[in-house]
């Protein structure tokens, strides 16, 4: 799959963005947020859907938020802004997002505890980062990976901040899109009666 290009804007004012993602089909999805994650640093914050963008890109989370968004799968604060979408592309989206449900949630947790870890300081403490990965929702992912994401989410707090107000940070998804749900086979109809 060739790269995705996902871009996050900073607003004029206030504290709202956007988040924008040219999938493979030529739409393009605007994804609103206004929550952020603390990150500590000398920027301290970013918005959250780039925390997300960060911690699925380093973990190697593809059915995470922007994995299900590169596959087709949109969420209630998600819409196509432009492009030309296939036919019975809502149905199609909304079963890839609910088929990812789980993922997502677990991207959801990873996410807050990747930008907690960084907050602490933790991954310049290896003692405290492998005591934080005893937890469950770890499994799988290797302290290397979680120090350097950290890094990763301090790095992109201090892009944001160091944007103007309307500018944009721009980058790839390269992971690829989540897995999607095999489509419903239609059952046969009983020919009861018909001709």
């Amino acid at each position: 799959m060739a790269p995705l290009a996902v871009t996050f804007t900073k607003p004029v004012e206030g504290r709202f963005y956007r988040s924008t993602i040219r999938r493979a089909d030529g739409c393009l999805v605007a994804f609103d947020g206004g929550g952020w994650n603390t990150v500590g640093g000398p920027a301290r914050e970013l918005p959250h859907d780039l925390a997300h963008f960060v911690v699925e890109d380093g973990l190697g989370l593809t059915s995470g938020v922007w994995g299900v968004l590169a596959a087709g799968g949109l969420f209630g604060h998600a819409q196509v802004v432009e492009g030309r979408q296939a036919p019975h592309a809502a149905t199609r989206g909304k079963a890839i997002a609910d088929a990812a449900a789980d993922e997502v949630m677990h991207a959801e947790l990873l996410v807050r505890a990747t930008a907690d870890l960084a907050l602490a300081g933790a991954h310049e403490d290896r003692g405290a980062l492998r005591a934080a990965l005893r937890e469950t929702w770890w499994e799988g992912h290797d302290a290397d990976a979680v120090a350097r994401t950290c890094v990763a989410l301090r790095d992109a707090s201090g892009a944001w901040a160091a944007l103007e107000r309307g500018a944009s940070l721009e980058l790839l998804w390269t992971l690829g899109p989540a897995a999607t749900p095999a489509p419903r086979r239609r059952g046969r109809r009983a020919a009861r009666g018909r001709p």
